[in-house]
């Protein structure tokens, strides 16, 4: 996992995602905050959801992308970029490298949602697969090692998670006195960034991490005192399947966030059907993870509390979804 470790020393500050936000702003979309009356019933709570699933590429992904992918010295542009993703964040690394002219590689586990492979593929990278997340990441690290192309991690990258916070600037800002955030969590890579953002603009808030049962990456991390390798991540969430965290993204969320929840696959399949059905919106299962935390009191937000579970992303199967539903 070398190329995916951080330094803990390195450290990601509120000035670098205020810097990303003037970098990235004018390519990516400042997505709706929207407040649901049903939703905030249901949960006992003043619920807005921030709609990144309309974000470019269908979910947040594309801001870390875009703040990396710009951030390259012209060497590192002439090498190239190179990934591994469950797809989100192969979209949006794939999506910044077009823009920027820069060639770019993802690796993906043959499991792979088909619709975020061809969107991937339809951003112009080369896609190789292999049949585990796990060994997508041991032929990315090769291919770095041979050719020199600059990997960009989905999630322990400090442009990336820098590109990330700009969702918590935007929160702050739509959203007067929120007192809770919910966000979905991978490899940490987004509630890095909006708990930086918020502990300089609201540092009273709390901030709740949620991951899926089949796939407890930071949970366990936490559990361990230092990031631990999941030997077998199984969940519907394929955006919240990361096998490993890095050192960088777990002291963020030691420091920043105030829980870590677990929600189980039905949990999320529900809340799912629940934004659908009171949202009006279409989010994948890894999107949904937040609601789950809230509609099954795992989250604990005081009741009445002013709250924003984060939609991440809205890519999802045609197939899948109607399996789901």
């Amino acid at each position: 996992m070398n190329a995916a470790s951080s330094s803990m020393h390195e450290t990601v500050s509120f000035d670098d995602i205020v810097d990303a936000r003037k970098r990235i702003e004018s390519q990516i979309v400042r997505t709706p905050v929207i407040q649901n009356e049903a939703l905030s019933r249901l949960t006992n709570c003043r619920l807005t959801l921030k709609a990144e699933n309309f974000q470019k590429t269908g979910a947040f992904k594309a801001r870390g992308a875009l703040n990396a992918v710009a951030l390259l010295t012209p060497e590192e542009r002439r090498q190239g970029v190179v990934t591994f993703s469950a797809g989100n964040h192969g979209q949006g690394l794939a999506f910044a490298a077009r823009m920027f002219g820069v060639a770019c590689t993802v690796f993906m586990a043959h499991t792979a949602a088909p619709a975020k492979v061809e969107a991937v593929r339809g951003y112009g990278a080369d896609i190789q697969q292999r049949l585990t997340i796990q060994e997508a990441f041991t032929a990315m690290e090769s291919m770095r090692q041979e050719t020199g192309a600059v990997f960009v991690s989905p999630f322990g990258d400090m442009r990336v998670i820098a590109g990330q916070g700009t969702v918590g600037l935007e929160i702050v800002e739509d959203v007067a006195n929120v007192e809770q955030i919910i966000v979905p969590i991978g490899g940490g890579g987004l509630i890095g960034g909006v708990a930086i953002a918020l502990a300089t603009l609201r540092p009273d808030a709390r901030i709740v991490g949620v991951e899926p049962e089949g796939a407890p990456t930071m949970t366990a991390a936490l559990n361990a005192g230092e990031p631990v390798q999941i030997e077998r991540v199984s969940t519907i969430a394929d955006g919240l399947a990361a096998p490993f965290t890095t050192e960088l993204n777990l002291a963020i969320v030691q420091k920043h966030v105030d829980d870590v929840v677990l929600v189980t696959e039905d949990e999320i399949a529900e809340a799912m059907r629940l934004l659908l059905h009171h949202g009006k919106l279409l989010s994948e299962p890894a999107a949904a993870a937040s609601l789950a935390a809230l509609m099954t009191g795992k989250a604990a937000v005081p009741v009445g509390a002013e709250s924003v579970a984060v939609v991440t992303g809205g890519n999802i199967d045609l197939p899948k979804l109607k399996t789901l539903l």
